[in-house]
C-alpha cells in the first residue's frame, strides 16, 4: 500500500489520511460512529491488497499494557516510524468514561459517553506517542492509529455491552439518518450500520469488558525530580506545581508552558467573587443560557518547534488543593487538556467556521487557536469557600522517561472570565 502513490486509490496508503483529514469529525456528534465506518472500510482494503480475506486489524489494549507495542518499534518492519516521541500512554488512561452515571451516548446530554471517551484517552494516547499521531491531520499515515482508533471502538462495544441503563439511540431513532463518507472511491456507510459491531459488519471483539483498573504509571526519569511526571491514575490528585500571579479576572497575559507544571493565580477582587459566586448558585446546566459562566480562556495559542513534535499535554485544573489528601476525585477539579492534538483540533474548527468542511484544513494552522474551558460546573462541585482568587494548574504529563526540555505552548492571551449572571 505504501508503494502504491497514487492517493485517489484506497489501494494505497495515502489514501486513508487523506479521508480522515477531509471527512472526520473530531469534537464533534458522530466521531465514534464514523472512526467505526472508517476501520471497516479500511479492513476491507487491507484484505483486498494482501490477499487474505481473513485478515483481521487488531486492537491495542493500552488499558492493559501502556507501552507501544514491541511490533511497532522494530525499525526493521514497516509498522515503525522514527517521528515518535514518547512509548508509555499510562497518563493518558481514565476510568471516567466507564463509571456507572456515564449512561447517555452522545453530545450535548448529561453523562455523556462519546465526548468523555474522545476527551480521554483518545486524544492524549495521540499526544503522548507524538511524531505525526499528535497531529489530527496526519496520524492516519502512523500505523500505531489504526491499533489505537481499534481499541477505542472497542471501548465503544464493551461501554454498549455493559448495560446498566447505558444506551445509545435506538437504531430506529432519527439521530441515524444519515451516512458517513469516506471519498469518492469508496461507498458511503449508513450511520444506523455503526450501532453494533455484529448486525451490519460481521465482528465482535474478543474482549468487550471495561477497563476497571489503570496500569502503574512509568518510573520518574532519574536525573531530576523536578521533571517527574506529576499526572493522577485512579481518581487521584497531582501534587500542585509552584504558583505565579497571574492576570486578574477578566483580563488577559501572555503564558508559556515548558517541561515543567505550573498554577496561575487569577485574582478576584469583590466584583469578580461576586460574578464567580453568583454562577456558582445559579442551577446546573443554567451558566451559560444565563451568559453567566466562569471560564478558562486560552487564546492565541501556538507550538513551538519542539511542541509540535509532543510525546506529552498539560492537564487544566481549577483550583487544585495543596494537598491531595481526602481531597475528592479528580474529575472535581479536571477541566481539560490542552496538547497539540487539542490545538491543531482548535484551529480546525476555527476554519471550518469561516470556509466549510471541505476547505477548513487549507488555514487551519494559520492563525492561533482559542481554548475554552468551561470551570463554572468544576467550582459547584468544589465549592471553595475563599473566593479571593482562582488558581489555574497546568499538570504536565509526559510519554517519555525523559521528556525534552523547553518551550512547547505559548499562549497569547491566557484569562479567566466571569460574565455577569442575567
Amino acid at each position: 500500500m505504501c508503494a502504491n502513490k497514487n492517493s485517489r486509490d484506497p489501494a494505497s496508503w495515502s489514501y486513508w489520511p487523506a479521508v480522515h483529514n477531509t471527512y472526520c469529525p473530531h469534537g464533534k456528534p458522530y466521531f465514534l460512529a464514523w472512526h467505526r465506518g472508517f476501520l471497516y472500510r479500511f479492513e476491507g482494503w487491507l484484505r483486498k491488497v494482501s490477499g487474505d480475506p481473513n485478515l483481521v486489524l487488531p486492537y491495542w489494549n493500552y488499558y492493559a499494557n501502556p507501552q507501544v507495542p514491541a511490533q511497532f518499534l522494530d525499525p526493521t518492519t514497516p509498522l515503525y516510524h522514527s517521528g515518535r516521541t514518547g512509548s508509555d500512554v499510562s497518563g493518558a488512561l481514565s476510568l471516567d468514561p466507564f463509571a456507572n452515571n456515564i449512561t447517555n451516548f452522545q453530545r450535548g446530554l448529561t453523562n455523556a459517553f462519546e465526548p468523555l471517551l474522545e476527551t480521554r484517552p483518545h486524544n492524549p494516547v495521540h499526544n503522548l506517542i507524538g511524531g505525526i499521531m499528535s497531529s489530527v491531520h496526519y496520524s492516519p499515515w502512523d500505523p500505531l492509529f489504526w491499533v489505537h482508533h481499534a481499541s477505542i471502538d472497542r471501548l465503544w462495544a464493551a461501554w454498549s455491552a455493559a448495560g446498566g441503563g447505558r444506551q445509545q439511540p435506538a437504531t430506529s431513532d432519527s439521530y441515524w439518518n444519515l451516512s458517513f463518507q469516506y471519498g469518492a472511491a469508496i461507498k458511503p456507510v449508513p450511520a444506523v450500520w455503526t450501532t453494533t459491531t455484529t448486525r451490519y459488519f460481521g465482528y465482535q471483539y474478543d474482549d468487550e469488558t471495561m477497563p476497571t483498573s489503570l496500569p502503574a504509571p512509568p518510573p520518574p526519569p532519574p536525573s531530576s525530580s523536578a521533571l517527574a511526571p506529576t499526572f493522577s491514575l485512579a481518581g487521584t490528585l497531582p501534587a500542585k506545581p509552584a504558583a505565579v500571579a497571574g492576570p486578574p479576572l477578566g483580563s488577559s497575559a501572555p503564558l508559556t508552558l515548558d517541561e515543567h507544571s505550573l498554577s496561575v493565580d487569577v485574582a478576584l477582587g469583590a466584583q469578580g467573587a461576586s460574578r464567580v459566586r453568583s454562577a456558582m448558585l445559579q442551577p446546573a446546566g443554567a451558566s451559560a443560557a444565563n451568559s453567566g459562566p466562569v471560564r478558562v480562556v486560552l487564546d492565541d495559542v501556538h507550538l513551538t518547534g519542539l511542541g509540535e513534535k509532543g510525546g506529552y499535554f498539560y492537564k487544566v485544573y481549577i483550583n487544585l488543593p495543596d494537598s491531595s489528601a481526602n481531597a475528592g476525585h479528580e474529575r472535581n477539579f479536571l477541566l481539560g487538556m490542552v496538547g497539540p492534538f487539542e490545538i491543531e483540533e482548535a484551529q480546525m474548527k476555527a476554519a471550518m467556521q469561516g470556509k466549510g468542511m471541505q476547505g477548513m484544513h487549507a488555514s487551519a494552522g494559520s492563525k492561533g487557536a482559542r481554548l475554552e474551558f468551561p470551570a463554572t460546573d468544576a467550582l459547584r462541585r468544589i465549592w471553595p469557600i475563599q473566593l479571593d482568587k482562582l488558581s489555574v494548574s497546568f499538570v504536565r504529563v509526559d510519554g517519555s522517561k525523559r521528556p525534552s526540555k523547553g518551550q512547547t505552548i505559548r499562549i497569547g492571551a491566557f484569562s479567566v472570565q466571569a460574565d455577569p449572571v442575567k
